[in-house]
């Protein structure tokens, strides 16, 4: 890509007037305590399940695998160091990442925890254990541990790229822009490079995006699994843009290096729906199926068989995708806004869908105010879904799916014009979005297109 050479000091800091979001304070009452005692502690004991046992009945396949049964028996061999509980929380957030699977979340925590023990003031356990309340979405907490690890070193990039991971979730497009320079600043690298490109596409701007992601793979990382996730946050920037040919190509350049990673195999799935390619789409959701149960792949292969009209084989799939759900309730890992978005995609269990995107019903976060939008929709609460929905649209996320959305709220306030202009805008995005909505949404712009009935 021919992209301008944009200087990577203050890339990110130059976008931020165009955001106009609300800034949050919810960050801002955090305050870490200054000594051990009264630092927050976390909440599960030292008490689990083996590495082999959790790797049982196939044992350690990749690399990552072997890395993490090493690790854990470098615990055993040295469990009063807190570089090995470090190496064992590290090895288990690389298994976590390259899974998605929210089981070694939980993993990970108990090694960052027993570290944090050991040296209450150790950077990398304070940051391991935000990292690990930052992908349960408990980001108050996350924050209150990245905050506790500035305070050790107030340069820590990893420190101000979490915060910044919390304010982008939080809808704080200003503090995320101002902790990832900070970030940029300290250490520009792969993990700088992809929060900023991921933080400037949800602000609208997609070839610098672009721009900065491609950085971020030129960059590298420790692990092939980082550079993958890249590629996967590229092709899903180029999707958005309906390129879908350039899109697939990164997903298969990638999948080369890492043939099992589920981010890149649920994004080529996608890509493939979109291209009409139903038996790659087939293989790849059924490659992330094969790992571990994954809701993306479920909904994904159930949609598939509704667009072919095979309705039982696609109720088969949604079946389970329920029987997932209730496997993460029992867990405590919190699925409830991705449930309310399938529930409201597909018409089905509606006043679930709202009251689950209801427990975000202040949210300042684009895709939970879209699915809050949508779920109203369904409900018939126009008025208030075209409330929510102007979150949503504020920062001009270049995503088809909310405009769509939007419009179909406009044509239910006979708002024909506004309506017209948004599914226009959704369909010149990328007019192949949605495996059922992207038909929809052309007949809905043509009914507009049709002169009003007048009665005499």
């Amino acid at each position: 890509m021919n992209e301008p050479p944009y200087p990577t000091s203050l890339v990110l800091l130059a976008s931020v007037t165009a955001v106009g979001l609300i800034t949050w304070s919810i960050m801002n009452p955090v305050a870490p305590a200054k000594v051990a005692g009264d630092q927050p502690a976390p909440a599960v004991a030292m008490e689990a399940k083996t590495v082999m046992e959790m790797l049982a009945p196939a044992g350690p396949k990749s690399k990552t695998d072997r890395l993490l049964v090493e690790a854990e028996q470098m615990t055993l061999k040295r469990p009063q160091q807190a570089a090995s509980w470090i190496q064992l929380g590290d090895a288990l957030v690389q298994k976590q990442r390259e899974t998605q699977a929210p089981v070694w979340y939980a993993q990970a925590e108990k090694a960052y925890q027993k570290a944090w023990q050991i040296e209450p003031q150790n950077t990398e356990a304070l940051n391991g254990l935000a990292w690990v309340y930052g992908g349960r979405h408990d980001f108050k907490e996350s924050v209150r541990w990245a905050k506790l690890a500035l305070e050790v070193d107030p340069t820590h990039p990893i420190s101000h790229g979490i915060i910044g991971d919390a304010a982008v979730e939080l809808g704080d497009f200003e503090r995320a822009y101002e902790s990832y320079q900070a970030m940029m600043d300290a250490r520009p690298d792969l993990s700088a490079y992809s929060r900023g490109a991921y933080l400037v596409w949800l602000s609208g701007d997609s070839r610098k995006a672009r721009w900065l992601m491609q950085q971020a793979i030129d960059a590298g990382g420790p692990h092939a699994e980082n550079t993958a996730w890249c590629h996967t946050r590229l092709a899903m920037m180029l999707f958005h843009e309906g390129a879908l040919l350039p899109a697939a190509q990164a997903v298969e350049k990638a999948l080369r290096e890492t043939p099992d990673h589920a981010p890149l195999l649920l994004m080529q799935g996608k890509i493939k729906v979109a291209m009409d390619d139903e038996a790659g789409a087939t293989a790849a959701y059924q490659a992330v199926l094969t790992q571990e149960e994954n809701h993306e792949a479920l909904v994904g292969m159930g949609d598939l068989h509704l667009l072919r009209g095979r309705k039982q084989e696609a109720e088969a799939f949604f079946q389970r995708v329920e029987k997932l759900h209730l496997s993460n309730a029992k867990q405590g890992i919190h699925d409830h806004t991705q449930m309310a978005r399938f529930y409201a995609d597909h018409d089905r269990e509606l006043e679930k869908a709202l009251t689950f995107a209801e427990e975000h019903a202040q949210t300042q976060n684009v895709y939970e105010a879209d699915t809050l939008a949508w779920a109203l929709y369904h409900k018939g609460e126009f008025l208030r879904a075209r409330k929510v929905i102007e979150i949503a649209l504020r920062a001009g996320t270049p995503d088809a799916e909310i405009y769509y959305h939007a419009g179909l709220i406009a044509t239910a306030l006979k708002d024909r014009p506004g309506a017209k202009k948004l599914l226009a805008r959704a369909l010149s995005l990328n007019p192949r979005f949605h495996p059922l909505h992207s038909g929809k949404a052309v007949k809905a712009l043509d009914e507009l297109a049709q002169p009003l009935a007048t009665t005499e």
